[in-house]
């Protein structure tokens, strides 16, 4: 059975709670043969450099990989974290969507899957303003 760390969207806490993302996510783990032996989450300060998720791969956890709720998580900077995605599959690990219901596996996956990874920033750019976000990004900005 693989093992597979959870990673729910604490930007879409707006539309769905942790608790139903965790659900989502497990199913995921499930229909993957698999389970979940940990979960994390970006705060909201780190949640447009995705600090935590890179400190984790830095620490190499013995699992098959991560399951994101939303492909979103990778939309929260200036444009798609791209790099980051790539430097997960790199490091050996799988990368799956909960709420897609999408799997990259591998570097092959990943190139052949880009053109739809691109076009989901743009749609999102597109569609949903920085304003709509404004309670993520008022959290994001610092007071003096």
């Amino acid at each position: 059975m693989k093992e597979f760390y959870s990673w729910p969207d604490v930007g879409f806490l707006k539309y769905l709670p942790n608790s139903i993302q965790h659900v989502v996510i497990n199913d995921k783990a499930s229909k993957l043969d698999g389970r979940i032996t940990f979960y994390a989450a970006e705060d909201f300060e780190t949640l447009a450099t995705q600090g935590v998720i890179k400190e984790k791969i830095a620490q190499r956890p013995s699992v098959a990989g991560i399951i994101f709720f939303t492909l979103k998580q990778f939309c929260y900077g200036e444009r798609f974290n791209f790099s980051l995605l790539r430097d997960i599959v790199n490091s050996g690990y799988e990368v799956h969507f909960a709420r897609e219901n999408m799997s990259i596996l591998d570097q092959s996956d990943l190139d052949k899957i880009f053109p739809m990874l691109y076009a989901t920033q743009v749609v999102l750019d597109r569609d949903e303003s920085r304003e709509s976000w404004r309670d993520v990004w008022d959290l994001l900005t610092p007071t003096v």
